[in-house]
């Protein structure tokens, strides 16, 4: 029972994030500071590692590694705050 909602639940995700247009920046993002990488190079809450490089995005590190993480409920949080905003817009618009 508990498998087939989560099955679910990231299907709706992934719809969610196919039909809403979002920049990547609100799904995934690399962690850490060159040239000290183990700087800020942990993952958020609620957010997970899908790789580790020596460069990341930007200048290489000279200790350790940066992280990019994705992070699934800060970009379903901005898709809907977004949804949110713009029907409150909207409905602002009919008020006027």
């Amino acid at each position: 029972m508990a498998s087939s909602m989560v099955f679910y639940a990231s299907v709706a995700l992934l719809c969610l994030l196919i039909i809403t247009p979002v920049s990547t920046a609100d799904l995934c993002k690399w962690y850490g500071i060159a040239p000290f990488c183990f700087i800020g190079n942990s993952c958020p809450d609620g957010c997970f590692k899908t790789l580790e490089s020596n460069k990341g995005d930007g200048f290489p590190c000279w200790f350790s590694v940066k992280k990019h993480c994705c992070c699934p409920k800060r970009a379903l949080d901005s898709i809907i705050n977004k949804l949110v905003s713009s029907d409150q817009k909207k409905t602002l618009k009919k008020i006027k």
